[in-house]
């Protein structure tokens, strides 16, 4: 476009020149120089009608364009902040240095199960206690046969004592009644030691039943026990699987987030081409806005006979307005110049 608007101003300028020689070869030339006249005021008149209209479009396109890419921009970043997010959350969660739900549960539930454990050998030593008694108690009824034995052989004693002291008569009286205390005696250790035996029996009954009792329930705790940290176990391992699951799903969301993150990343650098097109469309915004002044400067040079204006000194003047080296490339070579990655700032 700017080439076109470049050959456009030559051509009026080419017009102004023809009108200046026109108007410097001779004086009967000035009727001629009349059409010549009208044709360059039209072609001003139409330069500035054009530069208006031109410099609207492009100052709409630029609009569209940088509202447009504006927008973009916002959303690309809104959706780098919503990753920055969910990967900070999903890092939070599954952070085994910040003590994770599951390894807080496995912690309590392995205290449950340590309780359990206490109360179950708890039990077992009390188990060893009534076996201890139940040892005991036997001793003790051993003790209490020998009781009666040494009774029974006590009266038997005194028996024969009594039969010899009434065989010597009354020189044998006060040994038999010495004798008759002593079966006396015997007598009440025999009873002593019969209701010790009873007694002795009825420790014994209540101590088994108590171990028995103690046995049962100390099977029953153990299997409960045992099935409880089997239970536990399975749950730990169904819930550790979970977890796994999770933090492999994780690592994978985390790994496509920071993929998805890059991506957007240069993305955004590359929107920078708006700027860079908006600099562009500037400069030849402000070239098309002067082409109605060199326009009517080559004319007022033509009806002057003022020399014709310089197209390499305006076409150095919009060379030195520019401020990427693609577009200095493009000027000098009349075609499209390639973006030079030094060129692009990263933000």
């Amino acid at each position: 476009m700017a080439e076109m608007l470049w050959v456009l101003l030559g051509v009026c300028a080419g017009g102004a020149a023809g009108y200046g020689l026109g108007r410097r070869r001779a004086p009967t030339a000035v009727a001629a120089s009349q059409p010549a006249h009208q044709h360059l005021h039209s072609v001003s008149r139409l330069a500035g009608s054009l530069v208006p209209v031109w410099s609207a479009q492009l100052t709409s396109s630029r609009t569209q364009m940088e509202t447009a890419v504006g927008t973009l921009t916002e959303r690309f970043a809104e959706i780098v902040e919503n990753l920055d997010t969910v990967l900070e959350s999903s890092t939070g969660v599954l952070d085994e240095g910040q003590g994770g739900t599951f390894d807080r549960s496995r912690e309590r539930l392995g205290g449950v199960v340590g309780t359990l454990d206490d109360a179950l050998s708890s039990k077992r030593a009390t188990v060893a206690e009534l076996r201890t008694l139940l040892a005991f108690n036997d001793e003790l009824r051993q003790m209490s046969g020998e009781v009666t034995a040494i009774a029974a052989q006590t009266n038997l004693l005194a028996l024969n004592a009594s039969i010899e002291a009434a065989r010597i008569g009354r020189a044998g009286a006060a040994f038999g009644v010495v004798a008759d205390e002593v079966r006396q005696l015997a007598d009440r250790s025999a009873g002593t030691s019969e209701r010790m035996a009873s007694k002795v029996g009825h420790v014994e009954s209540t101590i088994r039943t108590l171990l028995t009792h103690a046995e049962e329930t100390a099977e029953r705790e153990d299997e409960a026990v045992a099935g409880a940290n089997a239970e536990v176990q399975a749950v730990l391992d169904d819930l550790q699987a979970v977890v796994a699951g999770f933090r492999d799903s994780s690592a994978t969301l985390s790994r496509a987030a920071t993929g998805i993150r890059g991506d957007i990343s240069d993305s955004l650098v590359n929107l920078q081409f708006q700027d860079r097109v908006c600099q562009v469309l500037e400069h030849l915004q402000a070239s098309i806005d002067r082409l109605p002044a060199v326009v009517e400067e080559a004319g007022e040079r033509a009806r002057t006979d003022a020399p014709p204006i310089d197209p390499d000194a305006v076409l150095g003047e919009m060379e030195a307005s520019y401020t990427m080296a693609e577009e200095v490339d493009a000027h000098r070579s009349g075609s499209g110049a390639q973006v030079r990655d030094s060129e692009i700032t990263f933000f």
